[in-house]
C-alpha cells in the first residue's frame, strides 16, 4: 500500500459535527423515558419535528430505556 492510497482510521473513527435534528430526536427519545413531555423548540420548526418523533417512537417501543440513545 502507498502513501496516496492510506486512510488515516482516526479521520474516519474520529468527532464529527454534530447533526441538530438527530440531537433534538435523540431529545424526544430522552424525554419520553424521563416522563417529561415538554418540547422546549419553536412550535413548527423542524427542531421540534425531530423531537416529536422521538418522543413518538420511545412510546411506541417495546423497550424504551434500553434503546435510549
Amino acid at each position: 500500500m502507498n502513501a496516496a492510497t492510506r486512510v488515516d482510521l482516526m479521520d474516519l473513527l474520529g468527532p464529527t459535527r454534530e447533526d441538530p435534528l438527530w440531537e433534538a430526536e435523540k431529545s424526544g427519545w430522552r424525554s419520553f423515558v424521563m416522563g417529561n413531555d415538554r418540547c422546549h423548540y419553536h412550535r413548527a420548526s423542524k427542531l421540534r419535528t425531530a423531537w416529536q418523533y422521538g418522543y413518538d417512537a420511545a412510546s411506541r417501543s417495546a423497550d424504551p430505556v434500553g434503546g435510549m440513545l
